[in-house]
């Protein structure tokens, strides 16, 4: 008779008793190694999985010693050595068992290796892209610096000498330069997010909301936009990202309305969640593009030569992914757009 146990939290051992003929057909046929070893790493039982993942027959397993210190409750990753394949990553769990009568040890070991190859790539590729946008920002960011500060010159020394055409493409040049650069740090901003997110305990989003205006202060003074808003909650966050998607939101709000701007920030609790609502009084946008404006790019024409880079919003999606959040837009064409955030009030792990 064969008895598997599991510990229960502050409970005593509890043991419910199996047929070996029933265990065995369960082991055997499982895809994962299966060892039962007593208390010193003995090898008292294998099933057919363990001697593929470690080389070796049953008979010549049995007896000896497992090669790896085990405790109950463990769940780790270990390096299986083969004797005529590469190692290879396995994660594996130990839970207590009773066999034949003695107190051993149940470690299941899984092969992980191709999951830890793929994460390695993923970390690698995700590695070299942000990079890529670090280098590629870095390296147009001097020439456009350039372009922007000649055209600016150019107009500055020479506008009494250009005749109507010349000076609309000059300014345009101006224009256009200013925009190219804005994109570029967005860019390198947006590939940025993540890499170094302190999160806070307790962060007042009333203080987060003053540095965001203090920031846009001349965004708001040129468009003489109002701002409304219920008392804003304290959440677990990155201060810095979190100012940055207020920052974006509001500035999204301000650049896309064809009047007086009129901001209202509403909020309320769904559960464990914070819902924050940013309600403005802009243009709209179709039903059929509100998934679209999360994504890099995808944006809508401002109303003049303050024209968004494209990826505002999808930089605000990046950081509420971040901090276990979700975000939505709701728009009517005409009437204005709403942004929702739903945030954890407490960071889980």
């Amino acid at each position: 008779m064969v008895e598997v146990t599991q510990r229960e939290p502050d409970t005593r051992q509890a043991r419910n008793g199996v047929s070996e003929a029933g265990f065995n057909s369960v082991v055997q046929n499982s895809p994962d190694s299966i060892v039962v070893m007593d208390s010193v790493g003995t090898i008292k039982f294998v099933n057919h999985a363990s001697a593929i993942m470690l080389g070796y027959t049953r008979d010549k397993l049995l007896g000896k010693s497992f090669g790896c210190p085990v405790m109950f409750g463990d769940t780790t990753e270990i390096d299986v050595l083969h004797p005529a394949r590469p190692p290879v990553v396995a994660e594996m769990r130990v839970v207590d068992v009773e066999w034949e009568g003695q107190p051993c040890l149940l470690a299941t070991l899984r092969d992980i290796s191709e999951h830890e190859k793929m994460t390695r790539e993923l970390m690698q590729l995700n590695s070299d892209l942000k990079n890529f946008a670090s280098v590629v920002s870095h390296e147009i960011r001097a020439p456009l610096r350039n372009l922007h500060l000649l055209s600016g010159w150019l107009l500055e020394d020479h506008s009494a000498d250009l005749n109507t055409d010349a000076l609309e493409d000059v300014q345009l040049m101006r224009k256009t330069t200013g925009r190219m650069q804005r994109m570029v740090e967005d860019l390198l901003h947006y590939s940025r997010v993540g890499l170094q997110k302190k999160i806070s305990t307790n962060v007042d989003l009333e203080e987060v909301l003053v540095d965001a205006l203090d920031n846009l202060q001349e965004e708001i003074f040129k468009s003489e936009a109002q701002f409304f808003h219920d008392p804003l909650p304290k959440i677990d966050c990155s201060v810095q990202q979190m100012i940055t998607m207020f920052q974006h939101i509001i500035s999204n709000a301000i650049a896309h309305c064809s009047l007086k701007p009129r901001i209202t920030i509403s909020v309320s609790h769904e559960d464990d969640m914070w819902k924050i609502s940013f309600v403005d009084n802009g243009i709209g946008v179709e039903k059929k593009h509100w998934e679209k404006m999360f994504v890099p790019f995808n944006h809508l024409r401002a109303k003049d030569s303050t024209d968004g880079s494209g990826i505002g919003l999808a930089t605000c999606k990046k950081i509420v992914e971040l901090h276990q959040g979700k975000i939505w837009l709701e728009s009517d064409i005409g009437v204005g757009s709403v942004v929702h955030l739903c945030l954890p009030k407490k960071m889980q792990g």
